[in-house]
């Protein structure tokens, strides 16, 4: 994915431009660019981090001043990272210019089209296509203002976009539109702006409007209109439109604060929001579990209201909650690290609800035929709320018209309006590309659906439903106290590792995702090649790999059914020279004379085990890419979230 911004005011919009992009960084940052409205388009792009662009604007000094213009930090996907294949894109004569978030699926043929009319391009990207296509019609469409053209343009365009363009000719226009790809409208006093989320718009201000899928905005200083596009194209060819091109978008007030994006005396990102997950899991829970009023001490409550009331939509009345428990199956689409608690889940489901489960990669789920029927229910999680894989599956899912769940951070995404009912995780802003306490608030929202169906159902009793609640609700506050030990203990581990070229995850169960995932994060940041496996199948093949000093980080809980095959395991592990390190439960002695290092978690039931057992691989990954060098809230070739196909 990549970032946009625009702004049309009264201000400066050079600076205002850089800053947001440095906000959005974390969506792409292989290059940069920004282009501003002032008499001629004038256009900034360099390679490299937003930092090469912003030394390059202050050397330009007055040659961009200018109230209205453009900016984007991009994640290259059509032609290398260049300064050429920077954004924005300009037709020739510079009239028009526009930044672009997504792909352009047929962009060859268009391409194609326009070099036969003498359009050259300059650039390897699909983005430059849409700057020659909308200036191109403008010529043959003189009556047509330009909301108009540029929906024309994109109807023409197969793929996903979030777009923003200016015109030397309208000093006073931007217009944005999205297929696919997220575009939010900030509303201020005399100014706009247009970014792909908020966290570039929370400092202006925090009313903003979520654009729809196939919406287009026209945005002037003092107002803005949001249109349907295919109305709008429908007009201008004076058919009959099946309603009026405006649409009511409402504006809606953010929670985000300024506060929530900054590092706040924290070296990176990541340690920030590693360090947040208590006060994240306390959100996730906030308000869904819960001791009545006037009730006995050991009772406690779970309600979740987006599961709870039935949707319009809702198949018979029922709500999605009911839905979910009478589904012959569920199905859970996912990728990278909401993969990783997507298998969780499945343990969640199976053994506290007795509900069948299925776990699929989003991207491979949509890519053959799977049998769905109207009875299973589709849950997507999603960090972002925007992955594109996960959004296929989820149409997928509703062709069939089974139920659709959404699990998402981020308030008015694209899964969050697509499916018929879900969660947010409310876990606060993500800015490193590492998912840390999204991972972990992921965890915790299956685990109140496992245990809400499990009521549903009565698959707990009463009494196992207070037990799990309990211990679930002590899990932050036994997370907080740890970390102040944990911290440096992993920092010691960490200095021991830091050289190693190849690392071994096992874990059994439910902790097998774990592994996973503490090998997936140490691959992402450190660029050291890790592998997950559960304990006991490492010995069919993965084995071969251990040798002297290869960190083997094992995941060993006492209360693990498979408790003594996983200690045996670890013994193989030590006789073959490697070094290992035991994640076990608190009070466990049983490793102290056969791991290199052994690390002990505050204990609580075995399947919320999962939250507490990732935060120390969180912290070994972490500060081995510290220790390396790494460029740590910004791994190479990595964006947060991957919105294209």
């Amino acid at each position: 994915m990549c970032g946009i911004f625009a702004y049309i005011g009264d201000r400066q919009a050079a600076a205002l431009l850089v800053t947001a992009l440095k906000r959005l960084e974390y969506r792409g940052y292989d290059s940069a660019g920004i282009g501003i409205q002032g008499g001629p388009l004038k256009v900034r792009k360099k390679v490299g981090k937003v930092s090469n662009l912003e030394e390059d604007v202050s050397k330009a000094g007055d040659q961009v001043s200018g109230t209205c213009g453009i900016a984007h930090t991009r994640w290259a996907t059509h032609g290398k990272p260049s300064d050429v294949n920077s954004h924005p894109h300009t037709t020739a004569d510079s009239s028009v210019a526009v930044v672009h978030n997504g792909v352009i699926e047929n962009h060859q043929a268009l391409k194609k089209q326009l070099a036969s009319k003498g359009y050259t391009f300059v650039s390897q990207t699909d983005t430059e296509l849409l700057a020659h296509l909308v200036k191109d019609l403008k010529g043959q469409m003189e009556s047509a203002n330009w909301t108009q053209v540029v929906a024309t343009a994109l109807r023409l365009c197969e793929g996903a976009y979030g777009v923003a363009f200016i015109f030397e000719d309208e000093p006073d226009l931007i217009i944005g539109a999205r297929k696919g790809s997220p575009l939010i409208l900030g509303v201020g006093e005399g100014e706009h702006m247009l970014a792909s989320d908020a966290s570039a718009i929370v400092e202006h201000t925090k009313d903003v409007v979520y654009l729809r899928e196939g919406e287009i905005v026209e945005v002037r200083r003092s107002s803005f209109k949001v249109m349907e596009m295919t109305a709008v194209v429908k007009k201008l060819a004076q058919q009959e439109s099946p309603r009026r091109p405006d649409v009511e978008n409402p504006i809606v007030r953010l929670e985000l604060s300024l506060e929530q994006i900054e590092k706040g005396g924290f070296k990176h990102f990541m340690l920030k929001e590693i360090m947040d997950q208590p006060n994240a899991m306390r959100n996730a829970l906030r308000g869904r579990i819960y001791q009545p009023v006037d009730a006995a001490p050991d009772v406690w409550e779970i309600k979740l209201g987006g599961l709870e009331k039935a949707k319009e939509r809702a198949v018979d009345g029922r709500s999605p909650l009911e839905r979910m428990a009478h589904a012959s199956r569920l199905i859970i689409a996912a990728c990278g690290t909401s993969w990783h608690s997507a298998l969780i889940a499945k343990c969640a489901f199976e053994k506290l609800a007795g509900v069948p489960t299925e776990v699929e990669y989003a991207s491979e789920f949509r890519y053959r035929k799977p049998l769905i029927c109207q009875s299973d229910c589709l849950i997507a999680i999603s960090q972002s709320g925007e992955t594109a894989d996960t959004l296929e599956a989820i149409k997928m899912a509703k062709q069939y018209k089974a139920l659709t769940i959404g699990i998402v951070n981020v308030v008015g995404s694209s899964i969050a309006r697509e499916t018929d009912a879900g969660m947010y995780l409310h876990a606060g802003p993500e800015i490193g590309v590492a998912s840390t306490k999204a991972f972990t608030c992921q965890v915790i929202a299956v685990l109140l659906m496992a245990l809400r169906l499990g009521k549903q159902l009565g698959t707990l009793s009463e009494e196992m439903l207070h037990t799990y609640c309990a211990a679930l609700s002590a899990v932050p506050d036994s997370i907080e106290e740890w970390l102040k030990s944990l911290t440096e203990q992993t920092r010691v581990i960490s200095k021991y590792f830091r050289l190693a070229t190849n690392a071994l995850f096992s874990g059994v169960g439910i902790h097998f995702p774990v592994a996973l995932e503490g090998a997936l994060k140490l691959k992402e940041i450190s660029y050291i090649h890790a592998e997950g496996f559960p304990a006991a199948e490492i010995r069919h093949g993965g084995i071969t790999l251990i040798r002297n000093f290869v960190p083997v980080i094992c995941i060993a809980m006492r209360h693990d059914p498979a408790y003594e095959q996983t200690k045996q395991v670890v013994s193989d592990f030590r006789a073959k020279d490697a070094a290992v390190v035991v994640i076990t439960d608190q009070g466990n002695r049983d490793f102290d004379q056969v791991a290199q290092f052994v690390v002990q978690c505050p204990e609580t039931k075995l399947e919320l085990q999962p939250l507490i057992s990732c935060v120390p691989l969180q912290l070994l990954s972490y500060y081995i890419a510290d220790m390396r060098g790494c460029s740590i809230d910004q791994p190479r070739n990595l964006a947060k979230s991957v919105t294209v196909e």
